[in-house]
């Protein structure tokens, strides 16, 4: 009975003496976490910050991220990668500079052959390997990527806010092998939200000129039967074309085709040994709705694909 007692009452004691050292744990656990997240603030590229979605990336609600679109996508023509890249940050930073750059693209890809490029000065301009452009009201900003003879994988890439408090958000592409896909014609992104409300100023030196004037970029995948390689395609688009203003729109192909600045009927290219074919769309003061894009396949059976893409006003989106 007395062993009985003496084992009740050790168990209470220690019962006792683990309370508060588990409120200490408590506390320091809090403090742990209080001092990561002020670190992550100041160093959003540590492992361990960007695993726990803290600092420039994370958490529930991100101040900046960034998007490709296609992705995943089908290398088209020599291995090309062609895709948007959407960033998106809150609007309080509208009007700072953002580098967007992909050192992992740029060593998949023949030297010299990875090229970032905008409109938003009311030309095209770009910008190889990386390229800094200007958020708009909104906070947004939009690029095209194009890459030529890509090995097939993925590459990380990164959009950098040049100014405090020097946020980072990553994303990854993967770029698949050209192959056989299924017919039919697809356009991205899809809704797009046009970016650029502050104008254009062409003779104001970069980075410090306008985000740009309701910019639209998107890619268009032409895929059909592997019969039909080699063979001429051509894509248009009258209404999305008339959305842009005052000619202020051009057609650039893949695989070394013929683009349309307004003065051809369509840009024509030739599908791969695969079938397919990209098209690549920019356009400068466009106005908000659906267009229909056409495509067709100058040979066989002239098959024609059709496809409803919609833009979307400037619009916060985070």
């Amino acid at each position: 009975m007395n062993v009985r007692r003496s084992l009740m009452r050790l168990t209470a004691l220690t019962v006792v003496v683990a309370m508060p050292l588990m409120g200490m744990a408590g506390v320091a656990s809090a403090k742990t976490a209080k001092a990561t997240t002020a670190k992550c603030a100041k160093h959003a590229y540590a492992k361990k910050c960007l695993a726990a979605g803290g600092g420039a990336t994370g958490g529930a609600s991100p101040q900046i991220t960034v998007t490709a679109d296609p992705n995943p996508l089908v290398e088209t023509g020599q291995s090309e990668v062609h895709t948007i890249i959407q960033v998106e940050t809150l609007p309080s930073f509208a009007g700072d500079a953002v580098t967007i750059s992909s050192q992992q693209l740029v060593s998949s890809c023949e030297p010299d052959s990875v090229f970032f490029d905008t409109v938003r000065t009311g030309e095209e301009v770009g910008g190889m390997d990386s390229i800094t452009v200007i958020l708009d009201d909104d906070g947004n900003a939009t690029v095209g990527l194009q890459g030529y003879n890509c090995a097939p994988g993925s590459s990380v890439i990164e959009a950098d806010l040049d100014v405090a408090p020097y946020l980072t958000a990553l994303t990854t592409l993967i770029a698949n092998p050209p192959v056989v896909t299924a017919p039919g014609l697809t356009g991205y992104p899809n809704n797009e939200v046009e970016t650029g409300d502050t104008g254009n100023t062409a003779m104001a030196p970069a980075p410090n000129n306008a985000s740009g004037d309701s910019d639209v970029y998107a890619v268009f995948y032409v895929e059909d039967s592997p019969v039909y390689a080699e063979q001429n395609v051509e894509i248009s688009s009258g209404q999305l074309e008339a959305r842009c203003g005052d000619d202020q729109w051009d057609w650039f192909p893949g695989n070394n085709g013929d683009p349309d600045f307004g003065d051809t009927p369509a840009a024509t290219t030739t599908l791969d040994d695969d079938g397919n074919a990209v098209f690549v769309f920019k356009g400068i003061s466009c106005a908000a709705g659906s267009s229909q894009v056409i495509a067709d396949v100058l040979a066989g059976t002239h098959d024609t694909f059709t496809f409803e893409y919609t833009i979307d006003p400037p619009a916060p989106t985070i």
